[in-house]
């Protein structure tokens, strides 16, 4: 074939392309991230997943016939499980991808698009800095940002991650990108739901660097994932906690098919915050979930 031959190949959906795999990859991390909230899927979710993963149906499909299913059942169980998952494996399938802060603003507001706007306001900033109490912590939580700073601090990181150029996410490599990611996580600007926006982000990242994602991880890993960006971004000094990203880099590492560490979730505890709750930095001392003892 010369240089100047016709082209004799169709433009055609990327989608006709995936393999049962790849279709699988999506649904099992769309379910998993779900427990990242202590949520699950109704098995009506996971039959149409399997109807999907055969090739029965299209993602589209199946997202109709899902919220079909709950205009009529009212199961409020499985609500939000049920349908920011369908979204989760819509936005994966598609593989579209934008290093802005825009970009993550419309990730959340694709998830988030079918559930209640007052509570889950999908894409748009919370207006006050929240805590949470974390069970690694004994309570306490981590310093999240300012909402006075959310347009800057987002500014900040992706105009760095700019500068970057990844070519084997290993080593110094794969420690900035976790960086990045708990960096992001930390910023915490939505109402609800950015743990499962920041792990869409960094899967849909991966995928347009050029590296393929393991199912197993977000799968059957999802509260490590969260409870490791937790680690990744609490500082305490008193206690001599700082920001300790190992167990994020493990999780990635895994991710990447590049190791298969056992991702442990006791090593993840702060021993010292339950020894002396006392040293609970961003709540009260008398909000510790296992409180000091008496003598």
């Amino acid at each position: 074939m010369t240089a100047d031959a016709s082209d004799t190949h169709e433009y055609e959906p990327a989608s006709e392309h995936n393999s049962e795999a790849v279709r699988r990859h999506y649904w099992a991390v769309a379910i998993g991230l779900q427990q990242v909230d202590g949520l699950e899927v109704s098995n009506y979710v996971k039959e149409s997943a399997d109807t999907y993963i055969q090739g029965k149906c299209s993602l589209k499909e199946t997202g109709d016939l899902i919220r079909k299913y709950h205009r009529i059942s009212h199961d409020n169980t499985h609500l939000q499980a049920d349908l920011v998952s369908q979204r989760i494996a819509e936005m994966l399938e598609s593989g579209a991808f934008l290093l802005s802060p825009d970009f993550l603003i419309e990730i959340h507001r694709y998830l988030f698009q079918d559930l209640d706007q007052e509570i889950f306001h999908p894409g748009e900033f919370n207006r006050a800095r929240m805590v949470k109490q974390e069970d690694i912590l004994n309570g306490d939580s981590v310093l999240y940002a300012d909402p006075s700073t959310y347009n800057m601090a987002l500014n900040f990181v992706f105009s760095d991650e700019q500068t970057k150029a990844y070519t084997t996410l290993r080593g110094e490599e794969l420690a900035s990108f976790c960086q990045m990611i708990s960096f992001l996580w930390q910023i915490h600007p939505f109402y609800e739901g950015n743990t499962r926006t920041v792990a869409v982000f960094s899967e849909l990242y991966l995928n347009y660097l050029g590296f393929s994602a393991t199912n197993e991880p977000f799968a059957a890993h999802s509260r490590y994932f969260r409870d490791s960006l937790v680690r990744a971004t609490y500082r305490n000094a008193q206690a001599n906690i700082l920001p300790e990203r190992t167990f994020l880099i493990e999780f990635y590492e895994n991710v990447l098919g590049y190791a298969a560490h056992p991702l442990d979730h006791e090593a993840l505890v702060c021993s010292r915050l339950f020894d002396n709750p006392h040293l609970l930095r961003n709540v009260s001392p008398d909000e510790a979930l296992v409180p000091a003892k008496r003598d």
